[in-house]
């Protein structure tokens, strides 16, 4: 791996103009959540944001807000509200957006949709409010990844349990750039051995799970689609369908790069129909690789397996779920000690954030974004000792590869 240091538009590394696009972003965020907070001039502003202003009642404190429907529809008449807060409930994107963060910091999650929607703070909320609104109604994703593949092996989902079983997607090793890679064998699958919402749930929880690897500087992973043996048995459309318009939509620049290796001459017309669901901006992360000193210009031969022409003589094996291995659930005690440890720091966090907003004068501004970011890896570390406690354990885990504590 390549030392590491933190890209751009990254909370440490932020132009004056993107840390002002990421204030705009907070100031309706804690808006609509109900606390106080009022945005000073500065840098000018998209045509289309609404103004923020200090409408919250005395008796709202830093925190979500209990405001009626009435009430919240009355601010967003008043321009208060985000146009894409207006259908949604202050309580519920409040909790969600923390349970979201893994050991993230809450400012760089936000930058995500901010740099994937090129620092346009309205298009950026509008994602966000979308995401937030997937992962709470449609997908839910934290029950999925805290309930793991025990869960579904518990529910009789064979197909999902098979997903694992085989092995089609695994993580192993560290590109050039320290990304960790999510090796996927596309010739293990047939479409006919699961249904599709399985293969969709398998999909979503690897790459929770795949977030749990990323420790900031590092915030994307690398993808190595390894097409040994592929046939055309082995193509599913709308798998691969789902997994664009999951990354694209709901996880921004979490893609470093994508290897379609070893690719059949069945490949190409199969690739002419995937090419034009892709994003410019992900087609663009895409290589195509046929040997081992293809990879090997971006990947370590130690993590290139030895299958492809590498050094890793790594090979994947499931390991079943142990009936001890998830004991830590049962202790709601530490649990619940550690989640009112992760509210204090939240609320912490959202003092100074007003704080910062709020800053008559750059000194004051540098003050409290060096407290956030403090305060952002308190978050992750408190995540960090939380996860034994809510999440069960993966595959991933009994092998040693998912390490939440690692590298904090």
């Amino acid at each position: 791996m390549t030392s590491q240091s933190i890209p751009p538009g990254r909370i440490q590394t932020l132009t004056a103009d993107e840390e002002w696009k990421l204030k705009e972003v907070w100031a309706h965020f804690l808006t609509f959540w109900g606390t106080p907070v009022t945005l000073p001039s500065g840098p000018e502003r998209t045509a289309t944001s609404t103004s923020i202003a200090s409408k919250t009642s005395k008796h709202e404190e830093h925190g979500v807000s209990t405001r009626s429907n009435e009430s919240i529809e009355a601010n967003y008449s008043h321009k208060v509200i985000h146009d894409s807060f207006k259908d949604l409930q202050p309580e519920d994107i409040y909790s969600n957006f923390w349970n979201m963060l893994r050991t993230d910091s809450p400012d760089n999650l936000i930058l995500r949709f901010l740099r994937a929607r090129k620092w346009d703070s309205d298009k950026a909320l509008a994602m966000l409010a979308h995401t937030l609104h997937w992962r709470l109604k449609e997908s839910k994703v934290e029950d999925l990844l805290f309930g793991g593949e025990r869960r579904g092996i518990e529910n009789g989902e064979e197909g999902f349990h098979l997903q694992f079983k085989l092995s089609k997607a695994y993580f192993r090793g560290y590109d050039n750039e320290g990304r960790p890679i999510v090796i996927i064998r596309p010739r293990l699958h047939h479409a006919s051995d699961q249904t599709e919402e399985e293969v969709q749930k398998y999909t979503l929880l690897v790459i929770e799970e795949a977030r749990l690897l990323l420790k900031e500087p590092v915030d994307s992973c690398s993808v190595l689609f390894d097409l040994t043996d592929f046939a055309m048995s082995n193509m599913d459309y709308p798998p691969v369908k789902f997994m664009i318009g999951v990354f694209e939509a709901h996880y921004p620049e979490s893609l470093g790069k994508l290897f379609i290796h070893k690719a059949p001459w069945i490949f190409p017309p199969i690739w002419n129909i995937v090419k034009n669901w892709l994003d410019p901006v992900v087609a663009a992360k895409i290589t195509f690789t046929k040997s081992a000193k293809d990879l090997n210009k971006f990947i370590p031969m130690d993590y290139i397996p030895k299958s492809l022409g590498g050094e890793d003589e790594f090979e994947m094996e499931y390991i079943e779920p142990k009936p001890e291995e998830d004991e830590l659930m049962k202790d709601a005690e530490t649990r619940d000690k550690l989640k009112a440890e992760r509210k204090e720091i939240i609320t912490k966090f959202i003092e100074a954030t007003v704080n910062w907003i709020e800053a008559g004068s750059v000194e004051d501004s540098k003050k409290y974004l060096k407290e956030k970011i403090e305060l952002g890896h308190e978050l992750s570390i408190n995540y960090s000792k939380l996860d034994p406690y809510i999440r069960a354990r993966s595959v991933f885990d009994r092998i040693g590869v998912i390490d939440v504590q690692k590298g904090l």
